[in-house]
Order: C-alpha cells, then sequence, then structure tokens
C-alpha cells in the first residue's frame, strides 16, 4: 500500500483522549478482532503479544471500543507513516462484518442494502447508528455522537469499510463518495488522503458523515440473492435478540447528568440523587469503568452545546444557562477551549450541514 506521512497520529495514544467517552465501555462485534489479526499477519506484524491479545476475542464475542481503540493506536504506532484507519477499512471483507456483511451483499439495490444496515448495525457496534438522509442530492449515512466521540482511526476504519462494502455492492472498486466528514481535527491533511479518497474532506464537523449522490441507492447489488438475504435477514433478526445489552447504567448516568444540567444543579450529589444511590456508590461505579465524573459531565455539556447551536433556536445566553454557566462569556470561553472556535463562529460555519 502507498505509505503516507502521518505527523500527528504516534505523538499521544488517541484512545486516552476518548477515555471518558460514555462509548468507552459500550461494546463492538468480536469479528473486528478478526479483521485486526487478518491485517497483523499480511503486513507481517511482529507482536506476540497483539495476537494473543486479539485471539481472545471470538466471532460471538464483544470488545470494548477501549479495547478497539486500543488496539488501533497500537497498530498505528507500529506504522506511523500510514493511515491505518484507512487501510484497515479497505481491508475489509463481509467475514469481518459477519451476517451484517453477507446481508447486504445480498440485497437486490444500494437502498435496500443501507437499510439493512441502518436496520442491524447494532450487531456491529453499541452507540449511535447511522442514520441515512436525503438532501440536495445527496444520500448521507450520518452518525451522530449521543454517548461521546469515537477517535478518527476507528471512524476512519468505519467510513473506509463502508465505502469498500458499498464499492463490492456495485462492482465499481473506483467509486468515490460525494464527500466525507470527519469529527476530529484528523492529523493528517486532506491530501495525505488521496490514495484513499480523492472526495472533499472535512475535519471537526458536526457529524460523521459519508455521503454519495443520491442516484447510487437505485444501483443493483451485483450478487444480489433474494433467498440468501431472507435466510440472513431470519439469522439477523435471531442475532440482535440475543445481543449482550449496553451497561444501563452508562444510560442512566448520562441521562441522570443531562436532568441535572436542566435542574441548575450539575454536581455528583445532584446526579447520585437522581440515580438513587449514594455519592461513594456512585464514585466507585464510575471508577470501575475508568470513568470521571467531571469528565462526564464537560463530555455531555459539549455535545449539548453543539446541538442547541446547530438548532439554531436559541441566544448564546438562553445556552449558557440551560448549560449550567451563569454567564455567557464563561460559556464562550468553554466553547472555544472544547472546539477551538467562538460559539457563533461554530455556528455560523455548519450552518450548511445540518
Amino acid at each position: 500500500m502507498t505509505k503516507t506521512p502521518v505527523t500527528e497520529r504516534c505523538k499521544s495514544s488517541q484512545s486516552c483522549k476518548f477515555s471518558q467517552s460514555l462509548l468507552a465501555d459500550m461494546n463492538v462485534s468480536g469479528d473486528l478482532a478478526g479483521l485486526l489479526l487478518s491485517y497483523v499477519r499480511q503486513n507481517a506484524v511482529k507482536s506476540p503479544e497483539l495476537e494473543q491479545s486479539l485471539q481472545q476475542f471470538k466471532p460471538s464475542s464483544r470488545m470494548t471500543f477501549r479495547h478497539w481503540w486500543g488496539f488501533l493506536d497500537q497498530l498505528q504506532q507500529m506504522y506511523p507513516n500510514r493511515l491505518v484507519g484507512m487501510e484497515l477499512g479497505s481491508f475489509i471483507a463481509p467475514a469481518h462484518v459477519g451476517v451484517l456483511g453477507y446481508l447486504t451483499l445480498s440485497c437486490a439495490t444500494v437502498a435496500e442494502a443501507l437499510q439493512r444496515f441502518k436496520r442491524y448495525q447494532a450487531l456491529l457496534h453499541d452507540g449511535d447508528h447511522a442514520q441515512l438522509i436525503l438532501r440536495q442530492g445527496l444520500a448521507i449515512l450520518r452518525w451522530d455522537s449521543e454517548f461521546g466521540p469515537s477517535t478518527q482511526l476507528s471512524d476512519e476504519v468505519l467510513v473506509m469499510g463502508m465505502l469498500n462494502i458499498v464499492r463490492r455492492m456495485t462492482g465499481n472498486d473506483t467509486l468515490q463518495p460525494a464527500r466525507v466528514s470527519f469529527v476530529c481535527a484528523g492529523g493528517s491533511s486532506a491530501e495525505h488522503y488521496q490514495p484513499f479518497l480523492t472526495c472533499p474532506l472535512g475535519f471537526q464537523q458536526p457529524f460523521l458523515e459519508l455521503a454519495f449522490p443520491q442516484e447510487i441507492l437505485a444501483l443493483p447489488v451485483t450478487n444480489s440473492d433474494p433467498s440468501l438475504r431472507e435466510l440472513l435477514e431470519q439469522q439477523a433478526q435471531a442475532l440482535m435478540q440475543v445481543l449482550p445489552p449496553q451497561d444501563p447504567l452508562l444510560g442512566r448516568v448520562q441521562s441522570a447528568i443531562i436532568k441535572s444540567i436542566e435542574d441548575g444543579d450539575a454536581t455528583l450529589k445532584r446526579v447520585s440523587e437522581i440515580l438513587n444511590m449514594s455519592q461513594r456508590t456512585l464514585h466507585r461505579r464510575l471508577q470501575d469503568r475508568q470513568l470521571v465524573f467531571k469528565s462526564l459531565l464537560q463530555t455531555i455539556r459539549m455535545e449539548l452545546a453543539r446541538k442547541y447551536l446547530l438548532e439554531q433556536h436559541l441566544t448564546l445566553t438562553e445556552i449558557a444557562l440551560l448549560l449550567g454557566y451563569s454567564e455567557q462569556s464563561a460559556f464562550s470561553r468553554a466553547f472555544r477551549q472544547w472546539y477551538g472556535t467562538a460559539p457563533l463562529q461554530y455556528q455560523k460555519h455548519h450552518k450548511s450541514q445540518v
């Protein structure tokens, strides 16, 4: 594969930055460990410890996002001059995403396949799932970040993997999206992605998005098989029913923090009262999951601030009050620290994106 300089990827672990996201303790499919093992072996990566760690995850198992992010970081550190996330996405085959991969390839059209992907995406990962949005001649797959952001490497695997599967559906190995938007800063300039993506790229965007010309939806899937699709859909439905549930505490904590912000009392004491548990118990349960209350509060405030701005129904003063800031200036300073720009500049820049 083409080697491309990746200037910032190995200065620090990307997963550390996201360890306080509620997403960190949610799960991805164990099939993805098989993807990493295949990549390691094809590239002759000499890391017995990494291989041993990956082999513990079977296709029927799940691993946390924290594990997944950590494995991606290890591979990127082994190949600091390569876009490992993009390479892994290009490497994805149906076997690496289990029933979901084979089901999409058995559908009649790309539209039907993307709808099946959307319906059964929980087989691939917990957390936020793709929406299919039709706008201005584009078919847009969009992932929100209700549970906090994923890492750039993980998003690259997802976007490039989806593109690779759409290419397999259509039989067009050179198909390019209309545009791709990443939530993270990237750490590489757009030209470094040229071997993989020649479409316009955006970084630090409100959503992770993969957009195609809308006419792609009508294209037939080259290996469509109605009988196989029916069988695989039955299997996907059965697997959905036996998926391990998401950690119920994470959703409860998120809801309680949002409620405490609305109440104007975003404190550990108030959140523990809402959850009907002692502060010590809540602290311990978060600590067991390598989470810290203050970091979770900041992550949720960041996400709420972004959403309020994009909805464009509230003034900055109203948003500041909703988020528990006594002054608009304090909110504006916090927002600039989070996103590197002033709230109104962010709103103006992203007005056409939502």
